[in-house]
């Protein structure tokens, strides 16, 4: 069945010539009976690529389940019927690209499409950053937008993020008529003509006036010597836009010499992601050179942040969980941050607990910058004020205009607030230390499994009905008071169910969270443990939370993996 389709895929006299000779040698030799060919056309052809959170992501190559112009054409098209739609009286899109291989010939086609489709388009005139191309989607007042990019993913891959015309991610209903639309086109469409003058690039001003929003989140502490920061980008998008915000500051930057060359090859971090210390390994050996105390890096889109600093005289990578808890006090103590704190179920308790203190509501939400999105909108629509979101995945969000992670002004600001800490005298780690001595003591684990098996994703599904079903009393030694299942959105704990709702502590207020296979267990000592599977790959993700020891989250990891029968 595959290699059939992947012989009607040929068929398309539009194909590009390029994917043509990629395919047609391979499907030649299937067709003769090379086994090895016949498996690569089979996962090639035998099913779409999938429109997951946000849009497409995949390997580079010739097929259906593969990124290239026809999907990008056939996701483009979707994505401009649906605005059409759903923002008839907007006629403006925005269209931006990162470093990675193929980025621009990917952008160019999705602007030629919305081009076509009527709309003015604003095209970067070079590899952006994601929160400033998001920043732009809403100073145009764009109907849609797209973003070509695989985030932190390695070379081989890239990707097309969706946009609404809020400037956020697609979700329903936006997502799932995407889809619709999509089913209903061409596997390889006909490839657009832009109207003359119809693609434009994003005017100056617009970065002037995302540098200036950078330049307004600075606190400008009484205390503060200026930390000695190396800055990544991975060879990404951060390079357009972090030195010159830095400069605009005043504040020192060193950029790391080899991972500040754009290159979508990533030749010294295979896989560019800022949660990884292996991808570090250049810029350490450039901080011990120039004498650095902090690490700052962006992932490749630059919407992410990651930290490095010393612990006890070793280089340590802080987690996600605590640079958002510890950014978020330094907002509140230096300004008297106001408005709600939106956080994510599978997110440290850690950052909740500081916005209790100073004494800010919190707003819980599934995973994902798009569903934060979802709830910012809301407290937009309420009259409420925003001041912070973050989620354990090294995502963070100062200002409220945008609606998606922002990894370069987060940057300047953990950068002030390192120069703030350095002026009492503490390292970042010694900070974080006497912020949970204050608040409470957060260990936190993230466990990412695999079961790269045929039927892996079969077997994850139904390890989790047997989780869900096993009436689980303890956890690593410790009593479950209370358990979560977001896919039938009901509490379990105290002898009764209720819903789940956003706001538990503003009812009045409060909404139902949204449905999703996720389950949690809370413990007694104040732990909990999250299990969440990928829809679509063959892994799964444990979230660990201990409020006593790291004993604790062994104990917890080493009874998931046997309840999931790893």
């Amino acid at each position: 069945m595959s290699l059939a389709a992947a012989k009607q895929y040929l068929s398309f006299p539009h194909l590009e010539p390029e994917l043509r000779a990629e395919l047609e040698p391979l499907v030649g030799a299937a067709e003769g009976g090379d086994a090895a060919a016949l498996a690569e056309v089979e996962d090639r052809f035998f099913e779409p690529l999938a429109f997951g959170t946000g849009g497409l992501r995949g390997f580079m190559a010739a097929g259906l389940r593969r990124m290239n112009q026809p999907n990008v054409r056939r996701t483009t098209l979707a994505l401009a019927a649906v605005a059409q739609a759903h923002a008839p009286g907007k006629k403006i899109a925005v269209v931006g690209y990162d470093t990675r291989i193929n980025s621009e010939v990917f952008a160019a086609e999705s602007a030629a499409v919305l081009a076509a489709a009527g709309y003015q388009v604003y095209l970067g005139s070079r590899p952006l950053p994601t929160p400033f191309l998001c920043f732009a989607m809403k100073a145009l007042g764009s109907a849609c937008g797209v973003i070509i990019t695989a985030s932190h993913n390695p070379k081989e891959y890239n990707g097309f993020k969706a946009y609404n015309d809020l400037g956020g991610q697609v979700v329903d209903p936006w997502d799932l008529e995407v889809e619709a639309q999509m089913a209903a086109l061409p596997v390889v469409p006909l490839p657009p003509v832009a109207p003359e003058g119809r693609i434009q690039p994003i005017p100056l001003e617009i970065e002037n006036a995302y540098l200036d929003l950078g330049l307004g989140l600075l606190q400008h502490p009484k205390v503060f010597t200026p930390a000695r920061i190396l800055y990544t980008p991975f060879h990404g998008t951060g390079i357009a836009f972090v030195p010159a915000l830095f400069e605009r500051a005043g504040l020192p930057l060193s950029i790391s010499p080899s991972q500040g060359i754009q290159d979508g090859t990533f030749p010294t971090a295979p896989r560019p992601n800022p949660e990884e210390l292996a991808a570090y390994a250049a810029p350490l050996r450039e901080a011990e050179a120039l004498g650095a105390e902090v690490i700052l890096s962006n992932d490749p889109d630059a919407d992410r942040i990651g930290v490095v600093a010393r612990r006890d005289g070793a280089w340590e990578l802080m987690s996600g969980n605590d640079l958002a808890a510890l950014t978020l006090d330094y907002l509140c103590t230096q300004r008297g941050l106001k408005g709600a704190v939106v956080s994510t179920v599978v997110t440290s308790d850690f950052m909740a607990e500081v916005a209790q203190q100073h004494g800010l509501p919190v707003v819980w939400t599934l995973t994902g910058f798009k569903n934060i999105a979802v709830c910012m909108d809301r407290l937009e629509a309420l009259g409420e004020a925003y001041a912070f979101s973050a989620e354990e995945s090294y995502g963070m969000l100062l200002p409220p205009s945008l609606r998606d992670k922002d990894g370069v002004t987060a940057a300047l600001v953990v950068a002030e607030m390192a120069g703030h800490y350095k002026a009492l005298g503490q390292t970042l780690f010694q900070a974080v230390a006497a912020l949970m001595a204050r608040v409470g003591t957060f260990h936190n684990r993230l466990v990412n499994l695999e079961d790269p098996r045929p039927g892996g994703a079969k077997r994850f599904a139904e390890a989790m009905e047997r989780i869900r079903t096993a009436g689980l009393a303890t956890l690593g030694g410790d009593q479950v008071t209370s358990w979560e299942d977001f896919q039938s959105g009901l509490w379990h704990g105290e002898g009764r169910s209720e819903t789940i709702l956003d706001r538990p502590d503003d009812r009045a207020v409060a909404l139902p969270i949204l449905r999703s296979n996720v389950l949690k267990f809370r413990l007694q000592s104040g732990g909990f443990a999250a299990f969440r599977p990928s829809g679509t790959e063959p892994k799964l993700k444990v979230y660990l939370q201990s409020r006593t020891d790291v004993a604790l989250l062994d104990r917890m990891e080493a009874e998931a993996r046997m309840l999931l029968g790893l």
